[in-house]
């Protein structure tokens, strides 16, 4: 047994310990209730939580009756809210987030903010702000928005995948290393001309190719399914990494300078380039999902991220928000490995049509 001495000093710095703790806690509080980010400048606020301060009321509207309080997260939800903005803005580790000026929370409470918060977004915003168009109304304002643009006929949307750097998982973690040598997911994003996200996919792990993704894609059975409905005059543009298919399509590599299949492919990379710009400003804008600062959860969790990312994106979007920050391009990928994409022969008779009907 321990001396009575020692077992008593023991036991006032367990107390002192638990004093210290009540007092910060108390603080925390305090510097919560004293501070109100709706209070910054219009400017400052979308800097600091890339919404704007409107967003955020809308947001709060419908996630707070949905948010829990108990004994270990006795936390204001619009609180919890701002805290999980904040991560998805900067990407900062989550004590760095709980210390902000504006904040106060511990990281154990942060965490939970963001696993509540993230949570919801995916079942109460997602479904409404993430859509893929269905009507004939929605499909041809899709297509003429990019004919208008590019002078590219037939247009729904242009598809490509993002790497998002994760660490490496316990459980399969060979499979979430990409061709680069990281661990990540390999994120397959589908985007109108302006940039927004009407499909995202972020179940993958990184080591999966683009062209498997798509291949898996629910996207892909239902433009299968409108062609072999009789619509053959609605596509995808993707890059040289995805199948030629009558519903994708893809550049000619090294066509003739002068030819009509060059004018294709020109006009192609021009209009297929919105993706790598909607890629660069969703990164630029949510910066927890930029390569260099590497999610810290796992898979399933960094998925959710994601797509939240994608829904609040989407919201600027529409809100016409500016990003300041300036666009995060991802670097381009040359020589893409090829030597799994299957050969389709409408597809190929299909671009052949579409050369031979606009790009002579």
């Amino acid at each position: 047994m321990l001396p009575i001495h020692l077992y008593n000093q023991i036991v006032l710095e367990e107390e002192e310990r638990k004093a210290q703790i009540r007092a910060q806690n108390i603080e925390r509080r305090l510097m919560r209730d004293d501070s109100d980010p709706f209070q910054l400048s219009d400017r400052a606020f979308i800097d600091l939580f890339r919404l704007s301060k409107d967003m955020v009321r809308s947001i709060s509207v419908i996630l707070v009756p949905f948010m829990q309080s108990t004994s270990t997260l006795a936390v204001d939800p619009v609180v919890r809210i701002f805290a999980t903005l904040y991560f998805f803005a900067t990407g900062s580790y989550q004590r760095t987030v709980g210390q902000s000026w504006n904040l106060s929370i511990s990281q154990p409470v942060v965490s939970r903010c963001i696993m509540e918060v993230t949570t919801l977004i995916e079942e109460h915003l997602a479904p409404n702000w993430i859509t893929f168009p269905t009507t004939v109304q929605q499909v041809q304002q899709m297509k003429a928005r990019f004919m208008e643009r590019t002078h590219f006929p037939g247009v729904l949307g242009a598809i490509d995948c993002t790497h998002v750097a994760i660490i490496g998982p316990r459980e399969e973690e060979h499979n979430y290393i990409n061709r680069k040598g990281y661990h990540s997911k390999n994120v397959q994003i589908i985007c109108s001309y302006d940039l927004r996200i009407l499909n995202i996919n972020a179940r993958f792990p990184g080591s999966n190719h683009d062209s498997y993704i798509w291949r898996n894609s629910n996207i892909r059975e239902e433009l299968q399914r409108r062609y072999n409905e009789g619509d053959r005059n609605t596509w995808l543009l993707g890059d040289s990494g995805y199948p030629q298919e009558p519903w994708l399509m893809t550049p000619i590599v090294n066509a003739p300078e002068g030819t009509p299949e060059f004018q294709y492919t020109q006009r192609h990379v021009v209009a297929r380039n919105v993706v790598e710009r909607c890629n660069g400003v969703l990164k630029g804008r949510f910066r927890c999902i930029l390569q260099e600062r590497k999610l810290r959860y796992n898979p399933q969790i960094v998925s959710s991220i994601i797509n939240s990312c994608a829904v609040l994106h989407n919201m600027c979007v529409e809100g016409r928000l500016v990003l300041n920050d300036g666009i995060v391009l991802p670097e381009r990928e040359l020589n893409r490995d090829r030597h799994h994409i299957e050969e389709n022969n409408d597809g190929f008779e299909a671009r052949r049509q579409l050369i031979q009907q606009y790009f002579q």
